[in-house]
């Protein structure tokens, strides 16, 4: 890559697309399945953003990582099912595929970093029809989960693009202490599962309120 390449990593899940009953529905099959009981609504989309495996303990409050993993592939089981059957449901924000293209024929190097699933991440790209604008994508399969800084330092090492041309853009306290982590910038957005003023304490420069406001907060990043 050119040295003076640009990078923006983002988050997927509350930041291009909108998969908050996905999930949910996903936790709450999986805690059912196995008899614990299940939070409210507001109380699992906090939860969104995270890695299942602590969301899994925190809600059962039991200290064994076997039980977390049987409830963490009983929700991937679910979803994988869903899928097949054409039942996920999850939207692209509004205008995040119009986005997507500009920033791709701007010569922007696009990358996720996301604490989803590769199968699940993979499945979103393709049935969304966005996966070709991404030069890199990092899950849980691939490093640590977000906030380590794992999946930024990865990517930016793969491209060899620097710190100083590379932001996160993303929704929860989670890409936000991840960018901190790497170095890196970071954008907020106010869709998503997090309020702006969460991630303003947390380092974010600003908070988009739609998708061409990200466009110029990032063009502003860069100039």
């Amino acid at each position: 890559m050119n040295g003076n390449s640009k990078l923006i990593l983002f988050d997927y899940d509350g930041t291009l697309v909108d998969s908050e009953s996905t999930i949910v529905n996903g936790i709450k099959y999986a805690l059912e399945f196995y008899g614990y009981n299940k939070p409210s609504d507001t109380i699992l989309r906090q939860s969104i953003g995270r890695a299942l495996l602590p969301v899994f303990q925190e809600i059962t409050s039991i200290d064994n990582p076997e039980i977390h993993s049987q409830l963490l592939e009983k929700y991937r089981e679910w979803y994988n099912l869903e899928s097949s059957k054409g039942l996920i449901k999850d939207t692209l924000y509004s205008n995040a595929k119009s986005a997507l293209i500009k920033l791709y024929k701007d010569n922007y190097l696009l990358g996720i970093a996301t604490n989803k699933s590769r199968s699940g991440l993979d499945e979103g790209l393709n049935r969304h029809k966005i996966k070709k604008y991404f030069v890199s994508t990092k899950t849980v399969h691939d490093c640590i989960p977000k906030p380590s800084p794992d999946m930024g330092l990865e990517s930016m090492s793969e491209l060899g693009v620097s710190k100083v041309f590379t932001i996160m853009v993303g929704d929860t306290v989670n890409d936000a202490l991840m960018a901190k982590a790497c170095g890196i910038g970071f954008i907020g957005v106010d869709w998503g599962f997090n309020k702006p003023s969460v991630l303003i304490d947390n380092g974010a420069i600003s908070v988009a309120n739609s998708f061409d406001n990200l466009l110029s907060e990032v063009e502003k990043y860069f100039s």
